[in-house]
């Protein structure tokens, strides 16, 4: 039973960072935040990702997570 949980729990992981990385091209939350608020930003992507990395520098990876599913969210529900 606490096996199959964990083998959920890993395979939920793996799915999420493997949708990060064929989506954002980066497997670190905080950098594929840059490139979501970068591509959702009205300056053009290549300017705009420069300015949202270091937005998104100081944030934590756990901030940036929740961050990225804010946005994943405000997209859907928008």
């Amino acid at each position: 039973m606490i096996r199959n949980l964990i083998v959920l729990l890993l395979f939920a992981f793996g799915i999420f960072f493997a949708g990060l990385y064929l989506a954002y091209g980066q497997i670190d939350p905080c950098r594929a935040l840059a490139v979501e608020q970068a591509r959702r930003s009205a300056m053009p992507t290549a300017v705009a990702q420069v300015w949202t990395r270091i937005a998104t520098g100081g944030m934590s990876r756990p901030a940036c997570s929740k961050a990225m599913v804010v946005s994943w969210w405000d997209r859907l529900t928008g």
